[in-house]
């Protein structure tokens, strides 16, 4: 038997005091939102709560097994039987939608185009910099400074930045 949290019991008993409703509901108690996720991601993963397919959107309702843990018995309109029993012909129900996962980026990291710029015979200026990987110039600054660390512990290297009269500094890799 999965070992609950306190939050995960409360949530629990709290829910399956009403029919079929989504456990996240009786989450007000969480305050920080990434919390929130943790904590039904981990009665997903522990098999406490599932995903109601018959919900417009994405709905967590209490598993039979997350009404084991509290010690209560599944509502018998809920058993999977009846459930299964109850279920519209496969053509005719709606497939569950899914999260699609984040697309991954394509090309060099924000860290590499930063690189790759300083290391030209020109060099970069602040809005160059700006401008390639999308960033606020204090943004921009402080990469630079953590970028410049890294690249003198690795590679003996350091950032110099020039500034002509009535122009922009230019940084380089030196």
């Amino acid at each position: 038997m999965t070992k609950l949290s306190d939050s995960q019991r409360s949530i629990l008993k709290a829910a399956s005091k009403q029919p079929k409703t989504d456990v996240r509901e009786f989450m007000a108690h969480i305050k920080s939102p990434p919390i929130r996720d943790k904590v039904v991601t981990a009665m997903l993963n522990n098999g406490l709560v599932v995903e109601d397919p018959d919900a417009e959107g994405v709905a967590y309702i209490i598993s039979e097994a997350g009404f084991a843990a509290i010690g209560k018995k599944p509502p018998a309109h809920d058993t999977a039987e009846e459930k299964e029993a109850a279920a519209p012909e496969p053509e005719a129900k709606a497939p569950a939608k899914k999260r699609e996962p984040k697309p991954k980026r394509e090309g060099a990291t924000k860290k590499q185009t930063m690189i790759d710029l300083l290391s030209r015979p020109e060099g970069a200026t602040i809005q160059q910099l700006m401008a390639s990987i999308g960033w606020q110039k204090h943004s921009v600054h402080g990469a630079m400074a953590n970028l410049k660390k890294e690249i003198h512990e690795k590679n003996g290297q350091t950032i110099t930045g020039t500034k002509g009269e009535g122009e922009e500094r230019v940084y380089k890799i030196a």
